[in-house]
């Protein structure tokens, strides 16, 4: 047996100086996790959660015996768009239950929510932990912060695993798969449930929490950073065009104002004035009148106009009428 793991090819090299760094720092997690590198496996080689592989990692890092930016976990296969979730069975559960990790998930889970979890909650549950790998942790916070919004719609109100499920999907699509990451993306979602409450107040009146359709424009609005005052000109120009209110049109003008640089009212209205067709006031038409001689030629003298009328007045009488000649 020994001699089979000493055949040329199967033998792994190593420093002296790194075997030293190890053998001195008596961390033999560390020194696993090295040796699986070396022999150009990962993490998933040993048989331990991800908090011990960061510890041993870090310990590596500070020995210098490994980057900061070197993966050591086995890389996640990319999700196709079209890739489905299993479809868990009651064995499946059975056997999660074993898991030292999601075993711990259940109870936890319906302290929260606090119900008994139903067979198809448990097979939602273990998909959003298996499926989109969410760590436990990272869950119960995304469900205490679901229930949070829940409690808001009424008392009495808790969230449901479906709810939790729609937004772990949001969540994993999004990278936020670590506590820190968590902690970060609610505070930005607290900011935008502050502010667009507030342009909810100001535009309707109306003292709620965004509900989702409304949310995607309000994020987009507070990101952009537009003002209550352009705000509020925004939805009057939509309430005149369309005698009602829409928020795909009312963001479409915020849009179109933002692509132009148009930051406050006072822009937009020069923009506007310096569009409009300027007025000209048409020219005073000539009165009518005899018009004038054309260029060159001499006016007929009143005599001669005198002895025309003459000529033809005796051209018109009948022959025998005195004073006509033959």
């Amino acid at each position: 047996m020994a001699k089979d793991l000493l055949l040329p090819g199967n033998i792994i090299g190593l420093h002296r100086k790194a075997v030293e760094k190890l053998s001195r720092s008596g961390n033999g997690d560390a020194a696993l996790l090295y040796l699986c590198l070396a022999a150009g496996q990962t993490s998933g080689a040993l048989p331990w959660g991800a908090e011990r592989v960061e510890a041993a990692r870090s310990a590596l890092i500070q020995l210098g015996l490994l980057r900061s930016d070197t993966p050591v976990a086995p890389q996640r296969p990319v999700k196709l768009a079209d890739e489905r979730p299993p479809e868990y069975t009651s064995e499946d559960i059975a056997q999660a239950m074993n898991n030292e990790k999601f075993k711990p998930l259940v109870p936890a889970m319906e302290h929260l929510l606090g119900k008994i979890l139903s067979p198809s909650d448990l097979k939602i549950l273990y998909m959003i932990y298996d499926f989109l790998g969410l760590p436990p942790e990272v869950i119960l916070t995304l469900a205490g912060w679901c229930n949070e919004k829940a409690k808001k719609g009424g008392p009495g109100r808790t969230t449901t695993l479906p709810l939790i499920r729609r937004e772990a999907v949001k969540w994993e699509k999004a990278g936020i798969t670590t506590l820190d990451a968590a902690d970060a993306h609610l505070q930005r979602m607290s900011r935008l449930d502050s502010r667009g409450a507030e342009i909810l107040q100001l535009l309707f009146g109306e003292s709620r929490t965004p509900v989702p359709q409304e949310r995607d424009y309000l994020e987009s609005w507070i990101r952009l950073g537009f003002s209550d005052e352009l705000l509020l000109l925004a939805r009057d120009r939509t309430l005149f065009n369309l005698q009602e209110f829409k928020w795909s049109y009312m963001n479409s003008i915020l849009n179109r104002w933002h692509k132009e640089g148009l930051t406050t009212p006072a822009a937009v209205e020069a923009t506007e004035r310096g569009r409009r067709p300027v007025y000209q006031k048409p020219q005073a038409r000539p009165s009518a009148g005899p018009s004038p001689a054309p260029s060159g030629a001499s006016p007929v003298a009143s005599s001669d106009v005198d002895r025309m009328f003459q000529e033809l007045a005796r051209a018109a009488q009948p022959p025998g009428t005195p004073g006509k000649e033959p």
